[in-house]
């Protein structure tokens, strides 16, 4: 099946997420204060257009039913997956709303560009491939932290890894299943070429949620930011 391509080639990209040492830090217990709110402001400004590219798939749906699902999981974004947001902020101690207005870094620039080009082709299939890395990225890593024992109650980490975890427990079928599902429903009737720029789009999602790991954990932000940005205070 589609579904299950995408998951292997995509898998080598998935293990050096778990690799990688925001990832790890998150299992440890341990993140600097600074990665964490960098992550935050990043994630905040990457989660609402992430909001306005679901909307664009609800005028090309058919069933109301599918139309429901997508609308219920805007409302999810906009008013739930903000509690992960918290958990960084309260370890870091800060305020939330003090990192609601960053400016996309170069990378979460490009993975905001990556996903509107799939909004640009009209095509239903490379929408939700350019979007279902990270729901998909975040509860995989919510299952292998939790299958290597690193959510544990002294984890201050633990509420978040929670989070991500229950989409996996979804009496449906979680999150990223419906999408799989979908996407295996539409491969059926897409041709060689379509099927591989879906793809492409899904492993280029998939290694840019490496990016965003990276870019958290190094604070990797315009090295000519006043410049690009004419001097405006992007904190």
């Amino acid at each position: 099946m589609f579904s299950h391509q995408l998951v292997k080639e995509a898998n080598p990209i998935l293990e050096a997420i778990f690799d990688h040492p925001f990832v790890k830090g998150i299992g440890n217990g341990h993140v600097d204060d600074a990665a964490l709110k960098f992550y935050v402001q990043q994630d905040f400004q990457y989660l609402s257009e992430f909001i306005k590219i679901y909307a664009s798939i609800i005028p090309i749906l058919k069933k109301r039913e599918d139309m429901k699902f997508f609308a219920e999981n805007i409302d999810f974004i906009l008013n739930s997956e903000i509690h992960p947001h918290h958990v960084f902020c309260n370890i870091a101690n800060v305020t939330y709303e003090s990192l609601q207005h960053a400016t996309p870094s170069p990378k979460a620039y490009l993975y905001q560009s990556h996903m509107y080009r799939a909004v640009r082709t009209g095509s239903l299939e490379n929408i939700i491939c350019a979007l279902l890395p990270c729901p998909w990225t975040y509860n995989e890593i919510a299952k292998q932290l939790t299958a290597t024992g690193k959510n544990t109650d002294d984890n201050p980490f633990k509420s978040w890894i929670d989070f991500y975890i229950a989409d996996d427990e979804d009496a449906e079928g979680g999150l990223t299943r419906k999408l799989f599902k979908m996407l295996d429903e539409l491969a059926k009737d897409m041709s060689d070429e379509q099927i591989q720029e879906a793809k492409s789009f899904f492993l280029k999602s998939t290694e840019l949620e490496w990016e965003f790991w990276e870019q958290a954990f190094y604070q990797q932000d315009w090295r000519f930011a006043e410049v690009v940005h004419g001097g405006s205070n992007n904190e």
